[in-house]
């Protein structure tokens, strides 16, 4: 029997640059990092650099008795609480992928539950003192719309019936940890304080930032079945014709207002019909392009330009609204106090980032990847169904849905990692973390320590703690993902 030969010298040398190279800006700045979250590593020169071991990660995550009554017990049914309330979540997400007995009824339970958060946040924004929204109601308001929407799609799964069964148990689960937590909160807080509340502080503004994932990809889906296929424009000269009288009341729309005294409408006015101009040139790659532009444009540039759009006093949002209002008969100044003051304020601010991050979000890499999943899809499977008399939505859910989910499971994942690791350029460029910090997020956060109060070993455990989410939340999309993949 011959022994195996090792490959030549030659394959090594190849593999060597490659292998050092990954050695060098990988495996050696990671294995730093997870060494400088076990220190107080410092560039301040007073601070020597010690050996911890875990304790940055306990003044990351832990918390400090203030000595007010018997917190031991509390503290032990608070956290089962949120143990159950994580274990209810992960075994509802199990059964609708599994297709458990009872699914319809676990969607009842979660609707009522999204009805008691909401009659709980109103109760709380009625009390003396508070200040709705803004007196950390956003948590929620958070919490009832994700149990309405999941409440609602469960209830509205074909594959469900509302037979008792198993699927009930795990909603039963969270309903009772989120009462157990609400009933809890208080005592819990009152013998016990976060060792760092900044960092759930931020944690929660990174999660919030997210809800803004599932509108981009249905607006990118929307986009892409819209931009799928040609505009039927008919022949050349009708094209050409219609492209003449586009530039025609192009000229004359911008003229006229700007005669008028309207340059700014007249401008926007001229751009909206010389799109409509290039559109019938070139057709649907036209609008495919300018939906792509803002990819191309740096994501400073953009960012200046909303901070610009959301200025509460000369911003156009704001001067827009105010012209609005002002045809109803509203004052300036009334219409002025009104009005949101967006960036600048708390309870808008993260709404703002939202909007600003779906609206560059559209259009961008995710539209490309749902027309390329679109054009993979076979006619005759839509030729059947239409023939078989499905409708638009029918074709939708039952066929072009199915055909789009390996698409949407990489989007999905691609999303959920970007958005736990984003947030760092908004608070950067527009809002530097504020007001009060409500913008800032965990990446911003790292960035802070590192670079403002130079703490470098708690910045790095910062990021580890951050790695692990974002492993976590990867794991849980991939592991059920792809069987939900399989279900549809």
């Amino acid at each position: 029997m011959s022994k195996r030969r090792l490959p030549r010298p030659a394959v090594f040398a190849f593999l060597l640059p490659n292998f050092l190279g990954f050695c060098t800006f990988m495996l050696f700045p990671i294995a730093l990092s997870f060494w400088m979250s076990l220190t107080n590593w410092s560039l301040k020169p007073a601070i020597e650099t010690e050996f911890l071991g875990a304790r940055n990660f306990t003044d990351l995550l832990g918390v400090w008795a203030t000595g007010e009554g018997d917190g031991g017990a509390v503290a032990v049914w608070y956290y089962a609480a949120a143990a159950g309330l994580f274990l209810g979540l992960a075994g509802t997400l199990w059964a609708v992928v599994t297709g458990w007995r009872g699914g319809r009824i676990a969607g009842a339970i979660l609707t009522a539950l999204a009805a008691g958060i909401v009659h709980q946040w109103i109760v709380a924004a009625r009390r003396p003192g508070s200040a709705g929204l803004a007196a950390g109601g956003h948590g929620l308001a958070v919490a009832a719309v994700i149990c309405l929407l999941a409440g609602v799609a469960m209830m509205r799964r074909e594959e469900g019936d509302w037979r008792f069964g198993p699927a009930m148990l795990p909603a039963l689960l969270v309903a009772a940890s989120a009462a157990g937590l609400w009933a809890l909160h208080g005592p819990m807080w009152s013998a016990y304080e976060p060792s760092d509340p900044r960092f759930w502080q931020f944690l929660f503004n990174t999660l919030y930032l997210m809800l803004g994932i599932p509108f981009s990809i249905a607006g990118s889906l929307a986009l892409a079945m819209l931009l799928s296929n040609p505009f039927p424009l008919g022949r050349a000269a009708r094209r050409v014709i219609a492209l003449a009288m586009c530039l025609l009341c192009g000229a004359v729309t911008t003229g006229l207002l700007w005669t008028l005294g309207y340059p700014n409408l007249g401008l926007l006015g001229g751009i909206v019909w010389l799109v409509a101009a290039i559109g019938l040139a070139v057709n649907v790659v036209a609008f495919r392009t300018l939906f792509y532009l803002p990819t191309f444009t740096s994501g400073v540039a953009l960012m200046v330009l909303w901070k610009a759009l959301y200025n509460p006093e000369t911003g156009p949002i704001n001067v827009g609204l105010t012209a609005v209002l002002g045809w109803f008969g509203v004052g300036a100044e009334t219409a002025a106090a009104a009005l949101p003051k967006w960036l600048a304020d708390v309870a808008w601010a993260k709404p703002a980032l939202i909007f600003m991050g779906v609206w560059t979000a559209i259009g961008g890499t995710n539209m490309l990847l749902y027309l390329a999943g679109l054009s993979n899809i076979p006619p005759q499977l839509l030729d059947a169904a239409q023939v078989d008399g499905a409708g638009r939505w029918a074709r939708f859910r039952h066929v072009i849905w199915p055909q789009l989910a390996p698409t949407t499971f990489f989007i999905s994942i691609m999303s959920i990692i970007g958005g736990l690791q984003g947030g760092f350029e908004q608070a950067r460029v527009m809002t530097q973390g504020g007001p009060a910090g409500s913008t800032t997020t965990l990446s911003y956060y790292i960035y802070n320590k590192f670079f403002f109060d130079l703490d470098l070993g708690y910045a790095a455990a910062i990021s580890w703690v951050l790695f692990a989410f974002i492993f976590i939340a990867t794991a849980i999309n991939w592991r059920f993902g792809r069987e939900l993949e399989v279900v549809e």
